[in-house]
Order: C-alpha cells, then structure tokens, then sequence
C-alpha cells in the first residue's frame, strides 16, 4: 500500500511532458496562463494565479528569449515565500515559532509545448507562449491560452421598450459578436407588491438565446439583465460577463408609421436584388435644441424629440426593412458608434462612418456583409476637393470668377460618402455607393449646383477611372425639389448658364456657367409628394438615383399613408423617429 501510495505522489510531479504523452492534452482541472500577444505591439501580457493566491500580471518583450521570460517568473514566484521568510525571521527574533516559508528558494519554472517537449529558452517569447503549451512553476501546472476571447465592453441602451429590439453593444477582443452566447434574464416580478430582498431582484431566464431580443408587453416595469460569453467561432470562449439595464421596459408607442412598410420587407432579397434605404435621420444635434422644440417641431411631444426615445423608433425600423443598403443622412457620431452599429451589425449589416469636419454629424452607409464586401472608400469634403483635387480644377477656375459664391460653398462642411462594393455570389459585379447631404438653406441652389457638380465630378473618377464602368447608386438628401435646377442636372446630365437657380441668392450672388456629367441617372422612387414633413414644409427632397444602363427597379415600397403621417400634425412624432421619412426600393442588375 504505501509503495501504490509513493508511485502515485510521483506520478503528480512528473513534467508535462509525461503527462501529455497518452492523450497530448493536459489535465482539465489545470490553472490558466493568460498570454495577449498581438504583432502589432511591442509587448506581450502574462497573467496567472499562484498557489498561494497572489495574481501575477507581467509584460514581457516579445523578441526577448524565454529564459529571462521564466527566470522572472521564478522571481516573482519566489516573492510570496521571501515575504513570509521575513515574518519567520521577525518571529524568531522575538522568540516566537519559525513560518514555513523561511529559506524557500525560487521554483524551478518550464515551458512545454503542447506535444510535451520542454521549449528552449533562446525561443522569442512570441513564439514560445503558444496556446495548449504548460507552464510548469515548481509544482503548479498552468495551461496556456494565448489570446483567449474577452470581452472589452458589454452595454445596454438607455431606453428599453417593449415591442422593440434590444441590441446590446458588444465589443471584444480576439472574438466576434457573431460567435458570443448570449443569455437573457428579466426581473421575477414581486408577488403582492413586495419589494425585492436583500440579495438583490431574483431573475427569470428568458427562452432562446439571441444577441437581439424584445421585450413584450408583459414585462413592462422590469428590468433586463443579459450575460454575454466571448467566443471565436473556433469553439473557444472566454469568461462571461453580466450587464443589467439601468432602467425597468417602458411601455411603446403603439402603431407606428413603418409597420405597414415592414410588410413589404419581411425577407432579404435574393442575391441577384438589392435593396437601397435612403434616410435622414435628424441628427440629435439638430433635435435638442431650443429652436426646435418652439419653431420646427412644437408640435412633438418633448419626449418623443429625446434622442433614447428615437433611436428605439430608428432601431426597429431599419431592422425591420431587411435591406442590403442602408444610406443615412444626419448621423451623430456618437449614434453610429454607440447604437446604429451594434443594432445594424446583430442584423447582418456592416457600417461606414464620414463626418462632417464642422459637426457632430455626418453620413453613415451600411452594407449586407454576406451579400457585398468593401473594395474601396473614396469620401470627400466639398470645399477641400475642390481647391486641392485636380478633377474639380476646371469648375474651380470657373468658380474662381465669382468670390462671393465661391466664399459660401469654401464655408459649407458638406460631405460626400463613395463606397466601392464587390458582389459576393458574383464578384465581377461590383458597385459605386454615394451618399450626401447637400447645403440646406432655401436660397442656396446655386450652392448646391456647385456641390452637386463636384460629387458627380469625383463619382466619375471612381465609378469610370478607378474602377473602369461600374453602375452608380447615388443616395442622398439632395436638399432639392424635382423643379430645382440640382434635380434636372442629375437627372438630364447638363445644366444650362442661365438656369434660374445660378441667381438664387440675387444678383450679387449670381454665378452663370454651364455643366455637364456622362452618367444616365433615374430617381428610383420616382418623385413622391414629399419626403419631408415639418409644420412650416411639406416637400420632395431625397431621392435614391440609380444608373439606368445596368440598373432597373424591382419595387417601390410605399410611403406611409398621409394620414399616418400626419395623425400627430407632422414629423417628428410619438410614432416616427425623424422629420424627413425613408425612401426604400429593390433594384436588380440588368
């Protein structure tokens, strides 16, 4: 019996590498070692737990070899012994007990690979710390993850409501939201009124295990809680994480202006379709201001002009219209980042960011990352592209003439997003994206003229230069009616010197030149009666241009009724996110 005994302790102490031998795997109950190597960095990090219960955190050089690495591992190894040698010595000398830890000198500290072979020392440290590998440190054993999946941040809107989609916002490092698990919980709600115990609200696991989920009506007034586990999509997965909503569900709205619309959308459509989503937002920027709420939009309940409150509206609604391009217009920064991102990409979508220099907003394109990939970005600013890009010299020597107009458009921080898509099912189709928000006053056409010519002037350089004949799709708020001189020149290819809008601003603003591109444009959604619904105007100002020679349109989806939008005045509203309303249609390759 004690020789079965001492063949067993030994066995405990053999190296890795005689553990691993049978199955090539090490123990599963043994400790880990956390390894962050990534190339781009000069250091890697270390963390494990020693058996005395003291973490170790340690950057190392990557190009250092392991000896030095596992030398300074047996040092700080030692540390927790030195200490308690000093107690001991402390002890003795006021004539107490000696500790055990008196004397203890460092561990012997390994490396293994995973086939159990011990790794040089001369071995760089970003070669050495592979995943599978065992640190041995005296008799601990660890089990190296190198670069595990780890979440870096898990957050929840603001503003839950039922009947509408919860898209957390998750980011993690070496792991995709796509491969995380999720779990969510609500509130037990208290029988009879009682108020929750000590330990804080008990929780209900909810069925299913989405990374979106939406609340019902029956849990209006609790809370929402989801645990959230990295992973890689290589069977790997990281610690999980929990984050609990900050407030309880609140009651929605009820009917909402794009319900009827979703009808139309139910599914994506197929792989020779596209469908193309057009849509000012109203930038929060714009929205919380004292002029907005007393001039523009006094008819809107204040609630419903808080940014929480829209973006659960915007949220559902672009979700719900499956598409495979999404250009919107008026995009704070901070709403890219923080919702539309996470909302969009838990829907397939991927999302392009273009800020105007002078504000907190801009335009975003998102994109269906099964059904297209990026070949290319090309976004400009009108006024930079203008003095500096030799496309725009000939209209900027004609611009020249005229300092007064010149001046204004050199003012506007307008923008132009150009996305340069491939085809997945068929990569020798590939697609020119743009996306604008021209200059909004309503003396401003000669303006816009300018701005129009300058974005169709550089749609040219990449859709015919760059990337030789591929079709256009030309998004936007072009701040135009179809009877503006900026919709005739889209639409016909030429505008003349004497056009009423080269003098919309007067006589001292006028700024007579002919202009021309080589594209055949056609308003996919045609020219509806407006697109834009505010107390003070009602008017047809975005539109979704498509190259008429390798596009056709499929379907229109349409427009809410007039009394939808209207059943609070006007836009905004309790029941629609935005002042302007979204254009949609599906398009197919000719």
């Amino acid at each position: 019996m004690w020789r079965w005994l001492r063949s067993a302790l030994r066995s405990l102490r053999r190296s890795p590498a005689a553990l691993l031998a049978g199955g090539g795997r090490p123990p599963a109950a043994m400790e880990r070692a956390v390894v962050r190597c990534v190339p781009s960095e000069p250091k890697l990090s270390l963390r494990f737990v020693l058996p005395d219960g003291s973490a170790r955190h340690m950057q190392r050089d990557q190009a250092e070899p392991l000896g030095r690495a596992l030398a300074r591992i047996a040092t700080n190894a030692a540390k927790g012994p030195t200490k308690a040698a000093k107690k001991s010595k402390k002890a003795r000398a006021a004539g107490g007990p000696a500790g055990e830890g008196a004397g203890v000198a460092a561990p012997a500290v390994r490396l293994f690979s995973r086939d159990g072979e011990a790794v040089a020392e001369e071995v760089p440290n970003a070669a050495a710390w592979q995943d599978g590998a065992v640190l041995q440190i005296g008799e601990a054993q660890y089990r190296v993850e190198r670069n595990p999946p780890a979440l870096t941040e898990l957050r929840l809107p603001r503003s839950l409501m039922a009947g509408f989609p919860v898209c957390p916002k998750v980011s993690a490092e070496f792991a995709a939201p796509q491969h995380c698990l999720f779990r969510w919980y609500w509130e037990q709600r208290p029988a009879g009124g009682e108020t929750a115990g000590g330990d804080g609200p008990a929780w209900v696991e909810a069925p299913g295990s989405e990374r979106v989920f939406t609340p019902s009506n029956a849990l209006v007034g609790l809370r929402l809680k989801l645990q959230c586990t990295p992973g890689d999509g290589a069977q790997r997965y990281g610690p999980p994480r929990e984050v609990e909503s900050s407030g309880p569900v609140e009651a929605g709205p009820g009917a909402c202006t794009f319900d009827s619309r979703h009808l139309y959308t139910r599914k994506v459509c197929g792989p020779g379709s596209i469908r193309a989503v057009s849509y000012n937002i109203l930038a929060d920027t714009y929205a919380q201001t004292e002029f907005s709420r007393t001039v523009l939009y006094p008819y809107c309940a204040p609630y419903a002009l808080e940014l929480d409150y829209r973006q659960n509206l915007l949220k559902k609604e672009l979700a719900g219209y499956n598409a495979d391009l999404i250009c919107l217009q008026e995009v704070d920064k901070s709403v890219f980042v923080d919702s539309l991102v996470p909302a969009l990409d838990a829907f397939g979508l991927e999302g392009l960011f273009k800020i105007k220099e002078k504000q907190h907003e801009g335009l975003a394109t998102f994109y269906r990352r099964d059904k297209f990939s990026l070949l290319g970005q090309h976004d400009i600013a009108f006024s930079e592209a203008l003095l500096s890009d030799p496309v725009h010299k000939e209209l900027c020597d004609k611009l020249a003439k005229y300092p007064l107009v010149q001046e204004k458009v050199l003012q506007r921080s307008s923008v132009l997003q150009v996305s340069v898509l491939q085809s997945a099912a068929d990569p020798s189709r590939k697609i020119c994206v743009a996306n604008t928000h021209l200059y909004w006053h309503p003396k401003g056409g000669n303006i816009r003229l300018i701005q129009i010519a300058v974005a169709l002037s550089h749609i040219k350089h990449v859709a015919c230069d760059l990337y030789p004949s591929i079709p256009v799709i030309f998004c936007g708020d072009f701040n135009s009616t179809p009877s503006s001189g900026t919709y005739s020149f889209i639409n016909s290819g030429v505008i003349a010197e004497d056009h009423e809008d080269w003098v919309s601003n007067g006589e001292d603003e006028r700024c007579n030149m002919p202009l021309s591109h080589p594209f055949k444009l056609l308003s996919a959604c045609g020219e509806p009666a407006y697109t834009n619904y505010v107390g003070g105007f009602h008017g047809c100002l975005d539109y979704i241009f498509i190259d008429k020679n390798a596009l056709e349109v499929e379907q229109v989806i349409p427009l809410p009724s007039h009394e939808e939008v209207t059943t609070h005045q006007a836009l905004p509203s309790v029941s629609h996110p935005s002042d302007h309303i979204a254009l949609i249609c599906d398009l197919k390759w000719k």
